[in-house]
């Protein structure tokens, strides 16, 4: 089962990043989780992602396109990353999510990836 974990950081644990004095600390989480997750065979890929603040919102009412600068609307944890694993089943997605630093102040989503397969049968 292919699960995608959408780690929501908390915005100080988020500004961490910019600070010097702090990154490695704070990223020595992040690294540990990933090579966790390669080490038990299930990390399939994922990534960093930039700010909110650097996001760009498509949205499409009324057959016109609408495209605003980031952040989300009124979320004040943010999107941080992402990594896709391929665990037995959503148990134990739940159990690795929990393990990921942003789930301790902030939270983590994950989401079953369907096989297209499965919609076209």
């Amino acid at each position: 089962m292919k699960l995608l974990i959408l780690a929501n950081e908390a915005p100080e644990d988020f500004a961490l990043r910019d600070n010097k004095k702090e990154f490695d600390g704070y990223m020595g989480a992040w690294y540990a989780f990933g090579a966790a997750m390669t080490e038990a065979g299930v990390h399939l890929g994922g990534e960093a992602l930039e700010p909110p603040s650097t996001a760009t919102v498509v949205s499409v009412r009324d057959g016109v396109r609408r495209v605003e600068d980031g952040p989300y609307p009124d979320a004040k944890e943010q999107l941080g990353g992402f990594a896709v694993i391929d665990v037995p089943d959503l148990e134990t997605g739940a159990e690795w999510a929990a393990k990921c630093p942003a789930a301790e102040r902030g939270f983590v989503d994950v989401r079953v990836i369907p096989s297209l397969e499965d919609h076209t049968k």
